[in-house]
């Protein structure tokens, strides 16, 4: 059983190396498209992916942010797919996986096509600030980062190769997704890392919002300080 994951990056580069090596424990190969990233992340993916071969730099793609990036990857690499293989259609660099995803996906039944990923959703939260525990160091900080939204979130991540999954460029995954499996996989999601990181997101998502992209409609606030959150509306992940 093959698992290939596809992952679109822009200026994360302060996890992105965490990010890979979580990839790699359980990815044949995580397929990279960089969107443009001015923070040193595509020079640290190359750099990584000389020492690791599972890691391969696929595209840099400079234009506007769309849904179906992941397409270009998925069409160039399905021809090494057989029937039963799995793909990570959504990779996100803030997402690591808790437990173990080559089991889990090898103990999906055969008639289940798609799993979802269910998240605990992590926030800074103003109190971190007051209390000085944020330092910018994320392999520091996430130890301290211990908030989270109070839904967990599920979306599709992984679905099983098909020589029959279609994936057009507008088209946010391959279709058909076939049934989902009731079981969900473990995830923790750090989108909110440092005021750095937080300024970079607010920015980046304005820009691609005012190109025309659709995908981040949610984020309504006025600036980055609104990303943080108070405790006492929030869920302490144990």
């Amino acid at each position: 059983m093959k698992v290939y994951s596809l992952l679109v990056v822009k200026d994360e580069v302060d996890v992105i190396a965490l990010s890979l090596k979580d990839a790699c424990r359980w990815s044949d190969k995580v397929i990279v498209i960089d969107n443009g990233s001015s923070d040193g992340s595509w020079e640290t993916i190359n750099q990584l992916s000389s020492q690791e071969p599972k890691i391969i730099p696929f595209m840099r793609y400079e234009g506007p942010f769309h849904i179906g990036l992941r397409s270009k990857a998925f069409r160039a690499f399905r021809k090494e797919m057989r029937y039963g293989d799995w793909w990570c259609v959504r990779l996100d660099a803030d997402e690591l996986y808790t437990g173990d995803v080559r089991s889990f996906l090898s103990n999906v039944p055969w008639y289940f096509r798609t799993v979802k990923k269910r998240s605990d959703d992590y926030v800074i939260t103003h109190e971190d600030f007051d209390e000085g525990i944020i330092t910018g160091d994320f392999e520091k900080d996430r130890l301290r980062i211990r908030y989270a939204l109070p839904e967990r979130r599920e979306e599709r991540r992984f679905m099983r190769h098909s020589p029959l999954l279609v994936w057009l460029s507008h088209w946010r995954y391959p279709h058909p997704w076939g049934l989902v499996a009731k079981e969900r996989i473990e995830v923790a999601h750090y989108q909110y890392r440092s005021v750095e990181q937080m300024q970079r997101r607010f920015q980046n998502r304005q820009k691609a919002k005012s190109e025309g992209c659709g995908s981040f409609s949610h984020e309504t606030g006025l600036e980055w300080r609104d990303y943080l959150r108070h405790r006492s509306d929030c869920r302490l992940v144990k």
